[in-house]
């Protein structure tokens, strides 16, 4: 048992890492796409060339420009300098423009190397072979450390925070596309933490009836497709590599493989056999799979391809179910313990009455 103490306290500390490295970098690992309540949109282009569209991706982190027109088109910089070039030929960027050093960070501190100048010849290099480019454009979403004073005096108030252009030169023409940032404020926490209450409380009684095995199979089973599920919507959300994703959702596919274990071991060996298991299990999913990502389910724009509601549930979910299987494997750990406590009392007055009698 002061093993078993001992991994549950490393597992706590790890997981606790967890949550709190995974919170500010993103909702499963590390690298991701954050929840946010502020809204980047691509309201118009004008004129309308058919065959080119800016739209706003990753919760407007980045903007896209497609262009299936046949010729290149140019977006111009911060200095109206050539900056992206999109044809048929694939996507590159000008190495003399500034815009390709200060896009590389969403920080306004980035050092611009002295060879980029925007009166220079442009010096393309290639970047993509798709007709697509896509960049992180400081003037499509909110810079500051703060949110804006309108956002502190009504968060629960809708507010347009700024607008924003950005220049296409399309054969001579600039095509102008015009959007906005706005704040949405997110819903109310407290319905889903509800509802993570009320699973934990579900999994705990019922795991005290003749339901037990079940009543524990089944948070299992429902923790691996919640986890999976999410997964799936935040790879579809991003338009990151695959490596990022990876690292994203490192922690929720480690829930997966742990509630995977778990599961396996209740149905063979039984819960008490399993109860170290549940232990750990309901740790790191909650934490990992639960506290990780509880900032989705009080933020309007949610990085996923899942319904908003069904994402915030799932994340609920993970709490709930979590924090019932962790208390059900305490439990069990405690009833194992005091059993062969008894059992080794009973024992050892056994062995003392009969040496007693054969004196």
């Amino acid at each position: 048992m002061r093993t078993l103490g001992r991994l549950v306290l490393a597992c706590a500390i790890a997981a606790t890492a967890v949550a709190t490295t995974a919170a500010p970098a993103a909702a499963h690992g590390i690298g991701g796409i954050r929840p946010t309540n502020y809204e980047t949109r691509v309201l118009s282009m004008r004129p309308s060339v058919a065959g080119v569209m800016v739209r706003a991706i990753d919760l407007g982190d980045r903007l896209e420009i497609e262009n299936r027109t046949g010729h290149d088109v140019v977006v111009l910089g911060y200095d109206e300098e050539p900056y992206l070039r999109v044809g048929p030929r694939g996507a590159f960027e000008n190495r003399r423009s500034p815009s390709t050093y200060v896009n590389r960070t969403n920080r306004l501190n980035t050092r611009v190397p002295e060879r980029a100048d925007s009166e220079a010849a442009p010096e393309w290099r290639r970047i993509g072979v798709e007709p697509v480019a896509r960049w992180h454009d400081h003037r499509a979403h909110w810079m500051g450390a703060d949110d804006p004073p309108a956002v502190r005096r009504a968060p629960d108030e809708m507010h347009e925070i700024q607008r924003f252009s950005v220049q296409v030169r399309d054969q001579g023409a600039i095509v102008t596309a015009r959007g906005d940032v706005r704040w949405v404020p997110g819903p109310s926490p407290w319905p889903w933490l509800a509802l993570s209450a009320v699973a934990a409380v579900i999994v705990v009684v019922l795991a005290r009836t003749r339901l037990a095995a079940g009543a524990v199979a089944a948070p299992l089973a429902v923790v691996i497709a919640v986890e999976a599920a999410h997964v799936t919507g935040a790879w579809g959300a991003t338009s990151l590599g695959v490596g990022t994703r990876l690292g994203a959702s490192v922690y929720a596919l480690g829930s997966i493989a742990v509630a995977g274990v778990a599961l396996v071991w209740v149905l063979r060996r039984g819960l008490h056999a399993a109860a170290p298991l549940l232990l750990i299990t309901g740790l790191f999913v909650g934490i990992a799979g639960g506290l990780a990502d509880l900032s989705e389910v009080s933020r309007s724009q949610v990085p996923t391809t899942l319904p908003d509601d069904v994402a915030r549930a799932g994340v609920s979910l993970a709490l709930g179910l979590g924090l019932g299987l962790f208390v059900v494997g305490a439990l069990r750990l405690r009833s194992a313990s005091t059993t062969d406590r008894r059992s080794g009392t009973g024992r050892s007055v056994g062995a003392t009455t009969s040496r007693a009698r054969a004196v």
